[in-house]
Order: structure tokens, then C-alpha cells, then sequence
């Protein structure tokens, strides 16, 4: 805490506090949908990255954002999926671009002190009201888990870019219901926060993760990229397995 010296009238010099508020940031992306169940993508998975607001990103941003312009590299947000199925914005660049591009925020991601928590559905007999139920359990029963966590924080903000009204409204019921006026719902945009952009990351890679462990194979956009599921595990997933907030 810090201490400040106030003057009042012809009186002693007196201390007060100043008050420090702890905050904890929570960016928050999602693959699949509450659809039904379809073979080809089985699983809805929610990612919760958390960061503690005192310890402060800045510098790595600004080295990420010198190496990315020092590639060439117009990547204001980057959306991990269309970077390896080279869709969209990365359609017209080569392999190895892309892949200096992922290299580059995979690093950035690594030396951020963040944590994650993933939220797995597998949709196969659950329908739309099933799957809400299931992340409305869990995500609670994490939160519950893990309260002394949580009640060190004076605010803890959601931010969520409400691609999905249905992931949108568990997440204000369970927080709100948890922590009250501590709570705040922030709607953003992928290309404000690198943390949104990490969450999709993590997002990403933990679906083709979760696939894998089903027994499914790598499509062809991510054996051309990755090159093996052994160089993916290795090199990416048991990195990113370490933030996993235990």
C-alpha cells in the first residue's frame, strides 16, 4: 500500500491510504457452437485466460509488435485458425511466413504471465439447453474450487466479443451470481487486446488437442502446417500445457 501526507488546517501533517484495487482480467473465446452434434466438429471448448492487471504486458507487446513489423507483417490481431488453414487475411502468404507469424505470438504468449482454463463439451447426445447446463456447472464448480483465488480481487472484468449470445449470457449469471458488484461484462474487439488474441490461440490449439485424443487425425491444412502431431505435442501443446491454471 502506499501512504500519502495530507495538510488540513494549522494541524499536524496526518496519513491516509491510498487505495491499491486488485484486479483480475478474464478474455474469453470459444470453438464450436450449441448446435447439434456433428461428427466433424464434436466438441464446444471454452478458453478463460486470467491476468492479474498489476503485472503489467506492456513490454512484451511492444517487442511483439516490433518483431511482427520487422517481418513485414501487417498482423494487428491475429486469429490463430485462419493462420493455419492460410484462410482470409493469410491466404495470399507462404508457409514460412505463417509460420514466423505463429512462432512469434507463441513466444509472446509464453513470456505474458497469464493462466487458462479450458471448459470441453463433447455435444454427442446433448442438445443446445444439455451443453448450457454443462458449462454453467463447470465453470461455477471453478470458480467455486478456486474462491480464495478469486476473493483477493477487488474486479474482476470479463471481456468477450459476444460471438455467442448463449456463451455470453452463462458467463454474466455465473460471475454476477459468484462475485456481485465485483463483476464486471466487457464487450471487445479481437483487435484491442492481445489477450483475446491469446485466448484464441490457446482455443485453437487445445480443440486440434482434444482431437487428437479422441483418435482423430490431423486435417490436411494442419499436417501441411504442423508437419506431425509429434512436432505439434512437443514443440507446442506440452509448452502451452504449463499456463494451464491449476
Amino acid at each position: 500500500m502506499l501512504w500519502v501526507h495530507l495538510r488540513r488546517g494549522y494541524s499536524s501533517p496526518f496519513l491516509i491510504r491510498e487505495i491499491v484495487v486488485k484486479e483480475l482480467s478474464i478474455f474469453v473465446d470459444e470453438s464450436g457452437d450449441f448446435g447439434e452434434y456433428n461428427h466433424i466438429s464434436p466438441f464446444y471448448l471454452v478458453t478463460l485466460i486470467l491476468h492479474e492487471q498489476s503485472n503489467s504486458i506492456n513490454e512484451q507487446v511492444e517487442t511483439l509488435d516490433l518483431c511482427l513489423s520487422n517481418i513485414n507483417i501487417d498482423a494487428k490481431a491475429i486469429h490463430t485458425a485462419p493462420l493455419i488453414r492460410r484462410e482470409d487475411v493469410y491466404k495470399v502468404l507462404a508457409k514460412d511466413d505463417r509460420m514466423k507469424i505463429f512462432n512469434t505470438f507463441f513466444h509472446f504468449m509464453r513470456k505474458v504471465d497469464i493462466k487458462y482454463k479450458n471448459i470441453i463439451v463433447e455435444k454427442k447426445h446433448k442438445d443446445s439447453l444439455d451443453i448450457n447446463n454443462y458449462i454453467s456447472k463447470k465453470l461455477s464448480a471453478f470458480l467455486k474450487d478456486n474462491l480464495c483465488y478469486f476473493q483477493q480481487f477487488d474486479k474482476i472484468i470479463i471481456y468477450y466479443d459476444n460471438g455467442q449470445k448463449q456463451l455470453a449470457n452463462i458467463l454474466v449469471s455465473v460471475f454476477s451470481s459468484w462475485f456481485h458488484d465485483k463483476f464486471d461484462y466487457r464487450t471487445v474487439s479481437p483487435y484491442e487486446y492481445r489477450l483475446f488474441q491469446v485466448a484464441d490461440f490457446i482455443c485453437t490449439l487445445s480443440l486440434i488437442e482434444n482431437k487428437l485424443s479422441c483418435g482423430q487425425c490431423l486435417t490436411k491444412s494442419e499436417s501441411l502446417f504442423f508437419e506431425s502431431p509429434r512436432n505439434l505435442k512437443m514443440k507446442y501443446l506440452k509448452q502451452i500445457k504449463r499456463l494451464n491454471f491449476e
